[in-house]
């Protein structure tokens, strides 16, 4: 079987002006995603607002997804990272009842700094892979403060064949290549942060995945299908003007796509708005991503068209004609 590569997108989720979950808004930022190509995972802690969403939303978020990304794009479940295992297997639970393509299973956090030792990961890891008979990838992020023995990941690989996948913050690069001699052959590894797209993809891994592609979901895909391809220039200058939009939106008070949403909406796209606890950027604020964003030229933004008033708070639009 050929290597599969791809890049991956944790969608936003639209908020309406009560905040509310939106689900018109959701199902056209979701085509625009579809139409690019990206594989995409909802229900994030950061890109969509995972912690502010109550069961029954989730599983709305999820349920939406399958109706408008089954069979076109893979459409998987990510989460938040769990308290203890039985949060997570049920919500593993949900996901396979919602038929998603796969699901993440996020790496323990125990809260108040607390580290799970190495009997802890495995029961934890092992009841989750238990609780559901989907394809399951497993996220390790550096926000939890450790990272899973690689012997322990070698372990579950062999005892569960629906453990398929493996994502990496990258906090340390020469994990990551370890990781990739022990189970790249075995496991679709891909990095967790745009940022170490190329070098995930120059070591052998699958891809990367990341939140930019809310914004420019044909840019994030091209960085991978260029390197297929082995068209180095548009590699670099896709992944060039990729970080440069990370950067852009991932400012001291903008990061996890505060920004993003409301980006969106000034072009009369679909992004709606935060929830609370966070808060939206400012007028002055979002015009200078605006601005910012203009110089990139991003090529699937040429014809896309600003409000008169791009400042104002307006949600954007939520029509199902665009």
């Amino acid at each position: 079987m050929s290597k599969q590569y791809s890049a991956i997108v944790h969608s936003l989720t639209p908020f309406n002006e009560k905040y509310e979950l939106d689900e018109n808004a959701l199902r056209l930022h979701l085509r625009r995603l579809c139409a690019a190509g990206v594989s995409v995972y909802l229900g994030a802690a950061g890109a969509s607002e995972g912690y502010t969403l109550t069961r029954d939303e989730r599983n709305r978020v999820l349920a939406v997804a399958v109706e408008e990304l089954k069979g076109k794009v893979p459409v998987r479940a990510a989460g938040v990272e769990p308290r203890d295992a039985a949060e997570m297997s049920a919500y593993l639970r949900d996901a396979e009842a919602i038929k998603v393509d796969a699901a993440q299973i996020y790496s323990l956090d125990m809260g108040h700094g607390l580290i799970p030792s190495r009997r802890e990961l495995e029961g934890y890891f092992r009841a989750a892979i238990e609780a559901t008979s989907l394809p399951v990838i497993i996220s390790n992020q550096k926000k939890v403060g450790y990272a899973l023995p690689l012997d322990l990941v070698e372990q579950l690989a062999a005892r569960y064949s629906n453990f398929v996948g493996f994502a990496y913050d990258v906090n340390d690069a020469f994990y990551m290549i370890e990781l990739l001699q022990r189970l790249g052959g075995r496991l679709e590894i891909h990095c967790s942060g745009t940022e170490n797209a190329l070098f995930t993809l120059g070591m052998g891994g699958n891809g990367y995945q990341g939140m930019e592609g809310n914004i420019a979901p044909k840019l994030a895909a091209t960085v991978v299908s260029a390197f297929v391809a082995k068209d180095m220039d548009l590699m670099h200058e896709s992944f060039r003007k990729l970080m440069q939009l990370r950067a852009i939106l991932r400012g001291p008070v903008r990061s996890n796509q505060r920004a993003a949403k409301a980006l969106l909406n000034a072009y009369e796209l679909s992004g709606g708005i935060v929830r609370p606890p966070r808060l939206p950027v400012s007028p002055e604020e979002l015009d200078d991503v605006i601005k910012a964003v203009q110089l990139l030229e991003i090529p699937e933004m040429a014809s896309w068209q600003l409000r008169k008033t791009p400042g104002t708070s307006n949600p954007g639009r939520t029509s199902a004609t665009h």
